[in-house]
């Protein structure tokens, strides 16, 4: 092994600080309240997107008739005439 110079020693740990500083920008920016709420809303708009085209296309699957559609679009149908008469009996209460 030979020995560093000390200019090399110091350019190591000038690189070294820079790449810890960089390190904690990071970890600053990945849990920060602002960037945690704006994965949160993208997961959310993510996951809002492939329940609507799953929904799409389980009614277009029950469009031409096919039994397990019908029997998904049925059963949400049903459970949302539930929910509107919950809360119409709610607002009446």
């Amino acid at each position: 092994m030979t020995a560093r110079s000390e200019s090399q020693i110091k350019a190591d740990l000038e690189a070294a600080r820079a790449d810890l500083s960089g390190t904690v920008e990071e970890l600053s920016d990945y849990f920060s309240p602002k960037a945690n709420v704006e994965r949160a809303k993208s997961d959310a708009q993510k996951k809002a997107r492939a329940l609507a085209d799953k929904a799409q296309d389980t009614v277009q699957q029950a469009s031409t008739g096919k039994p397990e559609a019908l029997g998904k679009v049925a059963l949400a149908a049903g459970g949302a005439l539930a929910l509107g008469a919950l809360l119409v009996r709610r607002i009446l209460k």
